[in-house]
């Protein structure tokens, strides 16, 4: 017979720890895929048990999550039992065999792979019957999921490079996959990069609708989406429809192009279930706030070659913040066709339209000190109710890959993004006397597009005892920005304002604002290509190596369109060479060395307040290397990294020799040295450990035009960051989960001569989930407390971090 697949409330606490042995039951069509693998799975990987005689349905959960199991039992067989003392090195499916005995029940494999739970044979009188076989299903655990402790080995190709593990792989990767971003409750990606250790959130999403993190202490705004790059500033990022966040830190000129000197965050799309998958959550996340969202997967044939995923999120309401609303209407939809065995397209898009007020930008005027965090309330709107960001944007994305033979693959990718930009903020400035001047800015709209896209073509030969894996490919990203003639207007609200609380005013009289002629101030496009080799040597040492080709182009007709036009053309082939050594299986070690072309930055049009004398200037190219050494384990549950590197690029900063007339320039080196410490997974059964620390020794070197500023820490860099998120399933009540953790950022300082410091701070979070039954389909609640405390912190030098918040959500699967 078929099991049930829900709890009824009214069932006794064994049912409940059998439920527990999945967090999904696969009906008939779902086994019927998968039983003959999994049946092969379960059987080929022993493993040392010590388990105590303890209730059958507890020890035969613990078989399930440390073998990587999903199974169910019967109430009516389990319930009352005593499983015996399990020791020894044994597979899983032999550890349920010896918790079995005595219990009068056994584990019986079919030659198809079915597992079935049955009532021992025993001789019976005619007329008498045996129970019936109950089918149990078993498969491995998925890659990110909660009974692998989030750990996620399976990786996307790492730009030119497929087919390696996180393990085996010679950078620097961290991977946070769906199921960590659902119980975190990450409705952006703030969250994420709060408990990260290797990543410093400097620009909270809320603040401008783009996420700005610190990667080895150089600031990343833009990301890549199914591996390719986008050059657009983040905006339309949601954590909704992204089945997993890939996190490189480190050079990766060679990967993905030029630039990304300190890494690059890759979100990667949520693509169509095997089996049909519909979630329903609910949400709260703060002051009056909150959402809806709907995900739904599954074939669309009976065949199962053609799939689809669909998400959809309605988010409204006033936040945390008082009088700060957000607003966020966001549709997504994935499809993949199997054409062949060989031959898969997928193809992605999504419409997404958000709005919320903002918070203003805070600087300091000439030898003003900066006010304590504490003496400023992060609850309340710091800028005007009339401050706003409304953004636009629509994706549109596609993946082929074709298997042509056994040694022959292509591979191609596309993405197009369109994002409109609209916003009014405030800047504040500090003054002597202890209040604060106001200026509002209102912006006309700002219209930026990103046409992205890649081919491959891997190619597998051996030659004599050499195992190769030759890729060629290219990728190309480009960008254009169009602004109006009219483009903003800026107009001063207000003078001598008190500290002690926000001051707000009408909103002013702006004029003519995104009236005019539109046209394309800014465009760049670069392109890369790229040719490497993967060379196994043998089972222990491997070699990768490429040499990439990188080129930007870049114009601007910055001041009217009219004026004439600025550009340049800058091109450099830059190698990396990656030596890796496996002394076990479990362990992987490398050295790696990578050179990387990166575009200058564009100057700002104004920096504290001031005008920037030469705004809109895009400075010259720059040359950037890195050295790492790093290891890799996997330790029990757990997956370890570490890595120690040095990278040498060059220093961009704005020169205030004359406080009042900023100037962007290049001039310097810029030389991090540091080390990154890194753990995922199950400590013990019950306990899952996500953590680290990066330590960092960022200085200032070889400036010329500033000598003062050699030794100094660029600004808004920690040196130091230890996070630790701990998930604890209460031993016999495997469906309650309580969670929490802690992240230290160390001090930072908001200017180039280091006398502006900002105290590093600790963040705590607290939170718990519970599963039950909700008529036949499982209910979680989540619970999550950040910043329990309610540390008031600066962020960066321009923003404050945020108050304590209280999110909740229910979801149920059906």
């Amino acid at each position: 017979m078929n099991l049930p697949h829900h709890l009824n409330a009214r069932q006794s606490r064994p049912w409940y720890a059998a439920i527990a042995l999945s967090f999904v039951l696969a009906g008939p069509q779902a086994f019927a895929q998968s039983a003959a693998p999994a049946a092969r799975s379960v059987d080929s990987a022993s493993r040392n048990w010590n388990l105590p005689a303890a209730p059958l349905a507890d020890t035969l959960a613990g078989i399930a999550r440390e073998g990587g199991l999903r199974l169910s039992a019967d109430p009516a067989l389990v319930a009352g039992r005593t499983a015996a003392a399990v020791h020894g090195k044994l597979t899983p499916a032999d550890a349920a065999r010896q918790a079995l005995l005595g219990t009068g029940l056994e584990l019986v494999v079919t030659e198809g792979g079915t597992l079935s739970l049955r009532s021992a044979p025993v001789r019976v009188k005619e007329g008498e019957a045996t129970l019936k076989p109950m089918t149990v299903t078993a498969a491995q655990a998925a890659e990110g999921s909660v009974e692998r402790g989030y750990v996620s080995k399976k990786i996307s190709p790492v730009g030119p490079w497929e087919g390696r593990s996180l393990l085996d792989t010679p950078y620097a990767i961290s991977a946070v996959s769906a199921e960590l971003i659902e119980n975190i409750q990450a409705s952006s990606p703030d969250q994420i990069f709060k408990m990260n250790p290797t990543t410093q959130l400097t620009w909270p999403t809320l603040q401008n609708e783009n996420p700005y993190v610190y990667l080895r202490g150089f600031q990343s705004s833009t990301s890549a989406r199914n591996g390719l790059p986008r050059e657009t500033y983040g905006h339309g990022t949601s954590t909704e429809d992204v089945e997993r966040v890939e996190i490189l830190t480190g050079l990766s000129g060679f990967l993905y192009g030029a630039g990304n000197v300190g890494g690059i965050i890759n979100y990667v799309s949520k693509r169509p279930t095997k089996e049909r998958f519909n979630a329903l959550t609910a949400g709260y996340t703060g002051g009056e706030n909150g959402y809806l969202h709907g995900d739904f997967g599954g074939p669309i044939d009976a065949e199962g070659r053609f799939g689809y995923r669909i998400n959809a999120v309605v988010q409204d309401g006033e936040t945390r913040v008082d009088q700060f609303n957000l607003k966020k209407n966001f549709l997504s939809a994935a499809f993949d066709w199997h054409a062949t065995d060989r031959l898969l397209i997928q193809v992605d898009a999504s419409k997404r339209d958000f709005r919320s007020q903002r918070q203003p930008y805070w600087y300091m005027a000439n030898g003003v000190a900066r006010p304590s965090a504490d003496a400023l309330d992060p609850t309340k709107l710091w800028s005007q109710p009339w401050t706003y960001t409304d953004v636009d944007s629509s994706r549109l994305g596609a993946n082929v890959r074709w298997e042509i033979n056994d040694a022959l693959t292509l591979r191609g990718s596309y993405l197009d993004q369109n994002d409109v930009r609209k916003f009014a903020y405030a800047d504040n400035t500090v003054r002597a006397n202890g209040t604060y001047s106001q200026t509002g800015v209102l912006a006309a709209p700002q219209e930026q597009k990103t046409v992205a896209y890649s081919g491959f073509a891997d190619f597998a030969v051996s030659t004599g005892m050499l195992r190769h894996k030759l890729t060629a490919g290219y990728i190309s990203t480009a960008w254009r920005r169009y602004d109006y003639t009219d483009n903003g207007s800026s107009i001063a609200t207000l003078s001598g304002a008190s500290l002690g609380s926000p001051s707000y005013v009408g909103e002013p009289a702006w004029g003519s604002v995104g009236q005019g002629r539109k046209w394309e101030r800014l465009s760049y496009q670069k392109n890369s290509l790229m040719i490497g080799d993967d060379i196994a040597f043998n089972e222990r040492w491997s070699l990768l190596a490429g040499i990439n080709r990188s080129t930007i182009d870049n114009e601007m007709t910055w001041a009217s369109p009219s004026a004439a036009k600025t550009s340049y053309r800058k091109s450099a082939t830059t190698p990396t060479v990656s030596l890796v050594y496996k002394p076990v299986e479990q362990v992987t070690t490398y050295a790696s060395y990578m050179e990387s072309l990166e575009q200058g930055g564009t100057a700002d049009l104004t920096y504290g307040g001031y005008a920037v004398t030469n705004a809109g200037a895009i400075l010259d190219p720059l040359m950037s290397e890195q050295i790492e050494v790093g290891a890799k384990a996997e330790l029990g549950g757990m997956l370890l990294t570490g890595a120690l590197f040095q990278i040498d690029k060059g220093l961009q900063y704005y020169d205030l020799s004359t406080p009042t007339r900023p100037t962007y320039v290049q001039n310097g080196r810029q030389v991090h040295k540091g080390i990154e410490l890194t753990a995922t997974g199950k400590l013990t059964r019950n306990l899952t450990l996500i953590g680290g620390l990066t330590l960092l020794d960022p200085r200032i070197k070889q400036n010329k035009q500033s000598p003062a500023l050699e030794g100094k820490r660029p600004i808004g860099v920690a040196d130091r960051m230890f996070k630790l998120y701990a998930e604890y399933a209460l031993p016999g009540m495997p469906n309650l989960v309580i969670n929490g953790g802690f992240n230290y950022v160390g001090d930072a300082y908001g200017d180039n001569a280091n006398t502006d410091r900002m105290p590093g701070y600790t963040l705590v979070d607290v939170g718990m989930r519970y599963t039950l039954a909700a008529g036949d389909y499982p209910l979680t609640l989540r619970l999550n407390v950040n910043n329990l405390t309610d540390k008031r912190y600066w962020v960066n030098q321009y923003y404050l971090g945020d108050a304590r918040t209280v999110v909740m959500s229910a979801n149920i699967r059906f």
